[in-house]
């Protein structure tokens, strides 16, 4: 079943084409590259449906995504043509379900997604329920077929350490904390090696900014790895696993 605002959809899609500065050295689309994809694919519903960022900030509101499940058929090539599409499946209580799909020209699934938002009151900083003002111009899709998942991340007990970095401005977004993709793209430069995941996850637990320093660590076992960038507390800023 779907329902949106009259006289829109609930699936919001554009075209697009594979970039030079978006693939690695191998000339396939980048993990962080999807996933800047999708995110661009909700910003640009909601600055479709006037729910954007100004709108937004009027209402002193912002989504934060708190889950990321993706799930990657394969990677696309440069210049390769696609077309990324989101819709939300439901609203309930305190958080938000979203799902994204990439396709290629001939409409094959390249990539899926089921991802989890907080709707943040920013004056106070905490979650808030959601007001029909600030979902019903989006509607509801049927959700995509996922596979099962736990919760929250499974942290192994015994993680290597790994050397600390410092926020730059680049990985800022427009909220002032750190970008959700940028949290994937730290866990890939500390790894030992280069890995094509088909599968990722991630539990987004607090927010970094710019200057605050990071501190990753990571084991692998049982087919996956699992990198936790924690803060100078102890408490992790993301949990990120890749399989």
């Amino acid at each position: 079943m779907t329902t949106a605002a009259p006289g829109t959809s609930a699936v919001f899609e554009f075209d697009a084409r594979i970039r030079y500065s978006e693939v690695d050295h191998r000339g396939q689309l980048t993990l962080p590259a999807l996933i800047d994809y999708f995110q661009d694919c909700s910003t640009f519903q909601s600055e479709e449906l006037g729910v954007g960022m100004l709108w937004l900030k009027e209402h002193q509101r912002a989504w934060v995504l708190t889950h990321w499940q993706i799930v990657i058929e394969r990677y696309p090539r440069l210049a390769e043509r696609v077309t990324a599409g989101t819709f939300a499946s439901s609203f309930k209580s305190l958080s938000a379900t979203r799902f994204f799909f990439l396709r290629d020209e001939a409409g094959s699934l390249i990539a899926k997604a089921r991802s989890t938002w907080a709707l943040i009151d920013l004056a106070s900083g905490r979650p808030i329920r959601p007001t029909e003002e600030d979902t019903a111009r989006y509607g509801t899709h049927e959700p995509l077929p996922m596979p099962e998942e736990t919760r929250r991340v499974r942290v192994p007990d015994a993680l290597a350490p790994c050397e600390p970095l410092t926020v730059l401005r680049h990985q800022i977004d427009t909220n002032e904390h750190v970008n959700n993709g940028q949290y994937v793209q730290i866990a890939l430069e500390v790894l030992p090696s280069d890995i094509v995941p088909a599968c990722v996850r991630v539990d987004y637990r607090r927010s970094a900014v710019l200057g605050d320093t990071i501190y990753p660590r990571f084991a692998q076992e049982d087919g996956r790895t699992v990198v936790v960038l924690d803060a100078p507390d102890g408490k992790p800023y993301a949990v990120v696993e890749f399989s």
